[in-house]
């Protein structure tokens, strides 16, 4: 018993609710009180004048929840005082009510907590987020950018060598070794490929196939890498640096020497039956293709070769490879030595930038003018990417063109990690909207989530990926300082 004065009004329970928008805390008194308040952002001190404790109130009154954890009940002199940390700056109201005489706290469980983790360079800063909404915390990392100071681009994972357990396994293995396909893009971790741009940071980019190919529209310093699906969300740079975020559609032809136009169906990708599919030296040192087919090799806008399959890929210049009904026909209007002229235009729907210098697709949209805009049904996206909370990373953009990278920690799918007091709930698309607003975004998509979601500063992973460890992925956005590249 904590004690107190005779014939003192007396509080005799403390009561608590919880529901999906507040914690309620409810102080029952047998007779009419008088209290005090002391506020600030990290904690409440009630004082009760001239008020005894029950019998059965205990000093320590422990919540176990994520924003009150505990109450600590003890007197001072004549008066009974409680001190309430708050584990995060809330909103919270308290009144009396009569009848029977009681003290009610609601606390809010929603917060915004912006914490600013230091410049990594000039125009480069780093921002820790945990954001309460009524499921739970939300934790994330925010690069924030300004492209006057900094660059920003999209980068592929590079071939690694060989070690002697790899040589062994492929002797002793050979079916595991990778296909043709497989063999013309990689998968590494994050920081190896911010590293190995010269990035000072970055984080993971778009999404990508087992085989390490990207899933979308990429272009890296004016040269395309490959093809968008569905015309989905894509963020951009013109040659004044300027940033987009906008869908885009690519319009792709080549033309014979007497003018007949061939549609282009897809750029670096593996060749279905039918499809007209060009090759750039990114893809590696050949096509790697079937003999059902037929493929030009065009080197300075002439052909200097015609083959059924597997055609070695010029630097300058690239590889059409023609499967389907159309070979025949295709066969009989070319011939070695005969121009080709190729027109791919990148098309955004609504923006107008000049001169496209770097892309990476992703999606959905998910901002819009500054109101929540999420596209998951018109760009076709699956249920695992569409709903549901998971870990995110997204591209934002700020009134005044600050660029912000983001990524959200997701549930550790290791249960030993989930018992390390790990409490972000991961995101879905429309709270990870609410977010990007949160942060002065008006435009913003999403980018590959899950166990890709990685952020990297300096070569050290930031955020806390969902496996534990950064996962091997195609293709990261890469940050760098322009005084580095002045040097």
């Amino acid at each position: 018993m904590l004690g107190g004065s005779v014939n003192a009004a007396t509080l005799y329970r403390v009561r608590f609710g919880h529901y999906p928008d507040k914690i309620r805390a409810v102080f029952d008194f047998d007779d009419g009180f008088t209290y005090e308040s002391e506020e600030s952002k990290d904690k409440i001190v009630l004082r009760f004048k001239d008020i005894d404790a029950g019998k059965q109130i205990e000093s320590y009154v422990e919540l176990n929840d994520l924003i009150v954890r505990y109450f600590e009940i003890e007197r001072d002199g004549e008066d009974l005082k409680v001190t309430i940390p708050l584990s995060e700056p809330i909103e919270y109201n308290i009144f009396y009510l009569n009848y029977p005489p009681r003290l009610v706290v609601d606390f809010g469980r929603e917060y915004l907590n912006i914490t600013y983790g230091g410049t990594v360079a000039p125009g480069i800063e780093h921002l820790e987020v945990k954001k309460g909404i009524q499921s739970g915390q939300i934790k994330a990392n925010v690069l924030r950018v300004n492209l006057d100071q900094a660059s920003v681009r999209p980068a592929l994972a590079r071939k690694q060598k060989s070690n002697l357990v790899d040589s062994f396994i492929n002797i002793i293995m050979p079916w595991t070794r990778p296909t043709a396909e497989r063999e013309h893009f990689y998968l590494d971790k994050v920081n190896n490929i911010v590293d190995e741009n010269g990035g000072i940071a970055g984080i993971n980019g778009t999404f990508f196939a087992s085989t390490g190919s990207p899933l979308g529209a990429l272009m890296i310093d004016r040269e395309i890498v490959s093809s968008p699906i569905y015309d989905r969300t894509a963020f951009f740079l013109d040659e004044n640096n300027t940033p987009y975020i906008d869908n885009i559609f690519v319009s792709s032809y080549f033309y014979t020497a007497n003018r007949t136009r061939y549609k282009i169906t897809g750029i670096n990708q593996g060749r279905g039956s039918s499809d007209t599919i060009m090759y750039t030296p990114v893809w590696g040192e050949s096509t790697g293709t079937n003999q059902q087919g037929i493929e030009i090799v065009v080197s300075g806008s002439k052909i200097t070769k015609i083959n059924v399959s597997n055609s070695n890929i010029p630097q300058d210049g690239y590889v059409i490879s023609v499967s389907g009904p159309q070979v025949e026909v295709f066969s009989e209007s070319i011939k070695v030595g005969e121009r080709v002229d190729t027109a791919i235009k990148i098309i955004p729907y609504t923006t107008s930038p000049k001169n496209i210098v770097n892309l990476i697709s992703g999606g959905p949209r998910i901002l819009k003018h500054g109101r929540v805009y999420v596209s998951k049904h018109e760009e076709r996206f699956k249920m695992d990417i569409a709903r549901g909370r998971a870990a995110r990373t997204a591209i934002g953009l700020t009134k005044d063109h600050r660029l912000l990278l983001v990524t959200v920690d997701g549930r550790p799918r290791r249960k030993k990690l989930r018992q390390k007091n790990h409490v972000s709930i991961g995101a879905s698309l429309e709270e990870l909207s609410n977010l990007m607003i949160s942060l002065g975004a008006v435009d913003a998509m999403n980018l590959d989530g899950g166990s890709s979601s990685t952020m990297v500063i300096k070569g050290k992973s930031i955020n806390q990926p969902t496996a534990g460890y950064q996962r091997r992925v195609s293709n990261a956005l890469i940050v760098q300082a322009k005084e580095k590249e002045l040097k």
